[in-house]
């Protein structure tokens, strides 16, 4: 999961708005209520005008050490190779991965400069990193389908939707927090 002090602001969003941003975002897609094949998923992305671009660790479009990335200017989804293979495969790590970075696709995220917004300190809610990890969380482990399958462990959460043991403990963590189940 991304570190949040790396996040910028953005437009204000509730977990309940993201919530159902992230079950629009399924219902519309078709998805099922359990684990997304994400190669046919990423293969539809092109329908909606966006580029999937897979790239190899060493030649990384905004850095070195970045798995993946959305570049709202030119539509672009950039994948590290190794994530691509791993969500191919099914993988755990990469499913949070890519639904992190599409939240930033549906969530609008766009860098702006603002001095003003720069001397303020930026609200949770108003941190891109954790709206796009909370949106994972909701895109990827839907609290409807945890609920109507009455899934009570990590093990459970993370079989049933193919992501990591980590991501599954902190949605279940986060949720009991919140009192949702």
């Amino acid at each position: 999961m991304t570190d949040l002090q790396t996040g910028f602001r953005v437009a204000p969003q509730t977990k309940k708005a993201i919530r159902q941003i992230a079950a629009n975002a399924r219902s519309a897609l078709g998805l099922p209520a359990g684990r997304v094949n994400w190669a046919a998923f990423l293969e539809k992305l092109h329908s909606y005008g966006i580029v999937v671009d897979i790239f190899e660790a060493s030649s990384a479009p905004v850095g070195q050490g970045i798995e993946a990335c959305w570049i709202p200017e030119s539509n672009t989804l950039y994948i590290q190779d190794a994530v691509y293979a791993d969500a191919v495969r099914g993988g755990a790590r990469a499913t949070f991965t890519i639904a992190h970075e599409l939240g930033h696709i549906l969530l609008a995220h766009r860098r702006t400069i603002n001095r003003a917004q720069e001397s303020s300190p930026m609200a949770i809610w108003e941190n891109s990193e954790w709206q796009a990890n909370t949106f994972a969380a909701e895109f990827a482990m839907p609290l409807t389908s945890i609920r109507s399958t009455s899934l009570c462990t990590a093990t459970q959460i993370a079989s049933y939707f193919g992501v990591s043991l980590q991501a599954a403990e902190v949605r279940l963590r986060k949720l009991r927090a919140d009192g949702e189940i």
